[in-house]
């Protein structure tokens, strides 16, 4: 049996309407998929956003409560009276406001309304531990002597 030209051309025309069959449905499923991601991520953008406006008006109140003259006082002989290794001022001062809104922002988002950030504190990088490490380690203290 041999292939004639007629036939041939009729593959050719099957393979290449069932190529552009299956182009056509994977492209509308990748669009059916990315606007379903689109509507996902707008809602968690809301979510944040809203989270974002709570935690605002939260720190507008706490900055109110701690500009009253009695509280500000009572701090300021709390904080006098601890040691100095006790006090935050310092250490933790590398990290701004707006980080620790962000932080909590995002606590509350995926956690939900009654999650609260107790502490916000900088960690050191293990990588940074791990460079001095190899620094360190890399020193021959025979080859000296």
């Amino acid at each position: 049996m041999t292939l004639h030209s007629t036939d041939l051309i009729l593959v050719l025309a099957l393979v290449a309407a069932g190529c552009a069959t299956a182009y056509l449905l994977l492209l509308r499923k990748i669009k059916q998929i990315v606007a379903e991601r689109q509507l996902k991520i707008a809602d968690q953008l809301g979510s944040l956003d809203d989270a974002i406006r709570a935690l605002e008006t939260r720190l507008a109140e706490h900055h109110l409560h701690l500009e009253t003259p009695e509280l500000r006082e009572s701090t300021s002989t709390v904080l006098a009276g601890e040691p100095e290794e006790m006090q935050c001022e310092g250490e933790f001062e590398a990290i701004a406001p707006e980080i620790h809104a962000v932080i909590a922002a995002a606590t509350v988002a995926a956690v939900g309304p009654a999650a609260h950030v107790r502490a916000v504190k900088p960690v050191a990088s293990p990588w940074s531990q791990q460079g001095r490490v190899l620094v360190q380690g890399s020193h021959n203290a025979r080859a000296g002597r």
